[in-house]
């Protein structure tokens, strides 16, 4: 994991062996050392109210790379909690992997995972029941942010993925996880904490910069959910399929002609709903046509379509 370390900016420490440093904001310094397999965290970051972190898994540098990012963006040391544990009766209730304070209060709680398989049945679970992050936010609805985070070494080059729940104030007055998954829209965000200054939390519109490069992993992925949804709605035909598939295409690449500032269409919104994604996917399709082969079809006037089934 050297060549992680050296990558997010830890260097070599003079005159010793095998560990490595990092310098942050006002002299901050967190320590790897790789012969003892430990994280020491500078002294402001606790980890069971201790300053150091024994490592023994993988998920373990999934931690270590997000404590860096939320350096790098300006939070405090002495506002990052390192598995912090609540209680139930005589129980605990499990370890959040990170906690954000704010003004001595949960503000951002953050679980992460290895990237791939761990990462997304997670998610699924999230999705499915609420998962480990809704059990936390039982236990301190004061926190404003929950988010499922992971992150690898992908080429010398780090990569990150995190989903987001934005806490409503609905959210809060849910007496059990299972009343706060049932209010929950199911939605979850990919940015605004990243993107921001500490504490500030917004969306931004989606545009080609946010876009990223499609790799194999992920192509295969997509390939296989694809082929799945064909299956569910008995699009067995090939031709059929390729039709459905090549309709696709031809919205998504029209969408990215654009310019770089204007919002794009081919994703899920966060306000969005199954007709109006439909309608610009319909829409996109049908400019995608004529800018590209010269062909016309009918499309869909949103303002028309709202005034005859809204």
């Amino acid at each position: 994991m050297k060549n992680l370390a050296e990558v997010i900016g830890f260097q070599p420490k003079e005159n010793a062996t095998d560990i490595f440093i990092k310098k942050y904001q006002d002299g901050y310094i967190i320590e790897i050392d790789f012969d003892r397999q430990t994280f020491y965290f500078g002294g402001k970051i606790k980890v069971h109210g201790k300053d150091s972190q024994n490592i023994t898994k993988p998920e373990d540098w999934v931690v270590l790379e997000c404590v860096n990012r939320l350096l790098e963006k300006g939070y405090k040391p002495e506002n990052l909690v390192l598995e912090p544990k609540w209680k139930l009766g005589r129980q605990e209730k499990g370890r959040l992997d990170i906690l954000v304070k704010k003004d001595d209060k949960a503000y951002l709680m953050i679980e992460c995972k290895t990237f791939g398989k761990e990462f997304d049945d997670e998610l699924k679970k999230m999705k499915k029941d609420g998962g480990q992050l809704f059990s936390y936010f039982q236990q301190d609805k004061s926190a404003e942010i929950l988010m499922l985070y992971t992150s690898k070494l992908e080429k010398d080059k780090l990569v990150y993925k995190n989903e987001i729940v934005k806490i409503e104030e609905e959210h809060r007055i849910a007496p059990t996880v299972k009343d706060f998954h049932t209010l929950w829209n199911k939605n979850t965000k990919h940015q605004g904490v990243w993107e921001n200054e500490p504490y500030d939390f917004k969306s931004k519109k989606f545009t080609k910069a946010d876009l990223k490069e499609l790799n194999e992993t992920e192509s295969t992925k997509i390939f296989h959910e694809f082929a799945s949804i064909l299956r569910k709605h008995s699009v067995s035909d090939k031709p059929n399929a390729f039709n459905k598939i090549f309709n696709l295409f031809l919205a998504k690449l029209y969408d990215e002609a654009k310019r770089e500032n204007d919002e794009l269409e081919f994703h899920w919104r966060e306000d969005d709903n199954a007709v109006d994604f439909q309608v610009r996917l319909i829409n996109l399709h049908k400019d995608g046509l004529f800018a590209f082969l010269q062909k016309e079809i009918e499309g869909i006037d949103e303002k028309r379509f709202q005034s005859e089934f809204a």
